[in-house]
């Protein structure tokens, strides 16, 4: 005989009794587990049918929560006093919010390399010459060296400009005063070093400005082959290997050797990426693709001179670690494998500062999710007498932070609609901004509002426990956009 319970018959009218627990059936849903009798994996429109019933259910719920959110405190309020069915439970909503929040930040916050237009061979050349001139004039011996190093890195980015529209001219006009400010600063210290006096200083910035054209043979800048490049290579590392085998292995004065010979390896490189990708792209002729260049070679070369360094002396996992000492080995070695990977990527940073925007605003949620305990925590402290229990103050943290989240995402969808909008109707630009504005002015007093009603105590009162309360988690989000954003640069 068969059991009309376990039927796989496609309607349900025959059903006596629930598939789940076996409970006696009186109406469509089992009066034990709540489970339907509809059984959405037998028939399409079942399936559909129950998408849209948990849709609207649900959405619902969300719409009555979203419309009350407007009205400072009377969600957290009426949650916490016992009338919950009409609202989505705050840890869920906060967890959907802030998700949606950051993902449509990944869309409105956009950094594009190449945004203007312009040619990235050119701009990507100029950085190029920027970093390593900056480097160059920091280690100069004598004025001559530095005004000569001067006078040719800003006729090229004067060069330069001219290759770029106007809108792009700032950055490299920038870049200009940047090298003079620096070449000035250090021919003030090697005046005052060498005691020069004023006439002598004229006579050596003249000399370098007269040689600064004149090519320099034998050095990695002036090398026109690759054989060059490794002739002069080996020449200058010759000498330094010769007084590195004089020195105590792992001894601090054979590491300062050591990172000098990888100094001068790196310039070797760059300069021989340099060649390569010229060579390259004259081998394309007219139809050069010089919008990506990097393909031939990697030519960026300004971190060269600038290892990262503890107690003065340069990182290294093996013989310089950044230990702290109470710390087991263990722990040790994975913070040192850390510092190596964010050091890896600062590079990268540098060439591709979106992958580290990206990978920071990604993060956010999650840091959301570990600082809104420490508010509920600031509110138990700020209110205790008050009889409320920890979780009711969580439960008023979740909704701020919920209300905040909501309220960057309107700043967020107003940055897309104009960019979307102000091309073919410029007078958005002020719409939007006026509309930021007032999210930004909104908020604070949106959460002191929202504080006064759900504690209920006078606004003097309110007001002073509303201050420490801030004041005390604007140094920890502080703190936490610090630790963030070191650890955005390991992960990106």
């Amino acid at each position: 005989m068969t059991d009309s319970s376990s039927s796989p018959a496609g309607g349900h009218g025959d059903l006596t009794h629930c598939e789940n627990c076996q409970t006696l059936l009186q109406g469509h849903y089992c009066h034990v587990c709540s489970q339907s009798v509809v059984n959405p994996i037998r028939h399409a429109g079942h399936a559909l049918e129950e998408v849209f019933e948990s849709f609207w259910h649900l959405d619902g719920r969300i719409f009555r929560t979203l419309r009350d959110l407007l009205s400072p405190g009377r969600v957290a309020r009426n949650y916490i006093g016992g009338h919950r069915v009409r609202y989505v439970a705050p840890l869920r909503l906060f967890v959907i919010v802030s998700v949606l929040t950051f993902f449509v930040a990944q869309f409105a916050i956009h950094i594009d390399e190449n945004a203007q237009g312009f040619d990235v061979h050119t701009m990507q050349n100029t950085t190029v010459r920027l970093g390593n001139s900056k480097k160059q004039i920091k280690n100069a011996d004598s004025i001559v060296e530095v005004e000569a190093l001067r006078a040719r890195t800003v006729k090229e980015l004067q060069a330069a400009s001219q290759e770029v529209p106007a809108e792009a001219r700032n950055a490299i006009d920038t870049s200009i005063n940047t090298i003079n400010r620096q070449a000035d600063k250090r021919i003030e210290k090697l005046r005052v070093d060498q005691g020069l006096d004023a006439k002598q200083v004229a006579e050596q910035k003249a000399a370098g400005v007269r040689d600064a054209f004149v090519p320099k043979t034998g050095t990695l800048e002036a090398a026109k082959t690759l054989a060059e490049v490794e002739r002069v290579r080996d020449e200058r590392i010759a000498p330094l290997q010769a007084g590195l085998a004089k020195l105590a292995p792992k001894s601090v004065a054979a590491i300062e050797q050591a990172n000098k010979i990888r100094l001068v390896n790196a310039e070797a490189g760059c300069r021989a990426a340099q060649l390569q990708q010229l060579h390259a792209l004259a081998s394309e002729g007219p139809v050069a693709r010089k919008s990506d260049p990097e393909r031939y070679g990697e030519v960026d070369c300004e971190d060269i001179g600038d290892p990262l360094s503890f107690n003065g002396k340069a990182w290294n996992a093996q013989t310089n670690p950044l230990t702290v000492s109470w710390w087991p080995k263990a722990a040790n070695d994975w913070l040192n494998k850390q510092v190596g990977r964010g050091e890896a990527n600062i590079k990268r940073l540098r060439k591709e500062p979106w992958r580290y925007v990206h990978t920071l605003i990604s993060a956010v949620p999650t840091a959301l999710f570990l600082m809104v305990p420490l508010f509920a925590l600031l509110l138990k402290i700020a209110y205790l007498g008050s009889g409320r229990g920890y979780l009711e103050h969580l439960a008023v943290a979740l909704y701020s932070h919920v209300y905040l989240c909501l309220s960057i995402l309107a700043m967020f969808v107003l940055m897309l609609l104009g960019g979307a909008i102000t091309p073919h109707w410029p007078g958005f630009v002020w719409i939007g901004g006026w509309g930021i504005g007032l999210l930004w002015a909104w908020m604070p007093i949106y959460l002191l509002i929202m504080q006064k009603r759900v504690y209920g105590n006078g606004w003097l009162v309110t007001l002073l426990r509303y201050s420490v309360i801030g004041t005390l988690y604007f140094f920890l989000l502080t703190f936490a956009a610090m630790i963030l954003a070191v650890a955005a640069v390991v992960r990106m």
